[in-house]
């Protein structure tokens, strides 16, 4: 502070010198630092040396301070992470969710579209194709039917083409029958 007040004090003076109007304002701040080094020295003189024991005690103190701001600190950027990642993992649950929805409509419709080709393709034959395929899809349940579909009634032929043997209705399925026998 001494070296800073010496610049000052030659700064006025050169300021004087060329008749620059900053000079007293660098002659106010000159004097004012005179003024806290005075200042200091006066407290430096009066303060009382510290023994082993306070400084021990003003460090324990300090370190509490820094400790409590720390915990503070480290409690809120606690909360905001797990705010944040919260958030995250629902967005990213929301993505994933919308995604697998989106991918399964747009394969369904794949596969509608690649089975009404197929359907278009069989009843292009005219009305007579389009009634009998109309007939056997009323009178049987295909998934069903397909569904038995395993062990001895399933076979390949030599090009390795798989086949197998379901009953395929021609007539109509007959009416329920009503149980006979008393009733309760």
């Amino acid at each position: 502070m001494r070296q800073a007040r010496a610049d000052l004090e030659a700064a006025a003076e050169t300021a004087r010198v060329e008749r620059d109007p900053l000079a007293p304002v660098l002659a106010g701040l000159s004097s004012s630092l005179g003024a806290m080094v005075a200042l200091q020295a006066r407290m430096e003189a009066s303060r009382e040396p510290l023994d082993a024991k306070a400084r021990a005690e003003m460090t324990r103190q300090l370190v509490q301070a820094c400790r409590a701001d720390f915990v503070r600190l480290a409690a809120g950027q606690s909360r905001r992470l797990a705010v944040v990642s919260g958030v995250g993992a629902a967005v990213l649950l929301l993505a994933t969710l919308g995604g697998g929805y989106l991918w399964g409509r747009s394969k369904e419709a794949a596969e509608v579209r690649a089975a009404s080709g197929v359907i278009r393709a069989a009843l292009s034959e005219g009305s007579t194709s389009a009634q009998a395929w109309a007939d056997a899809i009323r009178r049987n349940d295909l998934v069903g039917l397909l569904a038995r579909c395993e062990g001895r009634s399933v076979w390949a032929d030599p090009t390795g083409r798989r086949a197998c043997a379901v009953p395929l209705w021609l007539d109509e399925a007959p009416p329920p029958v009503a149980p006979t026998g008393p009733r309760s």
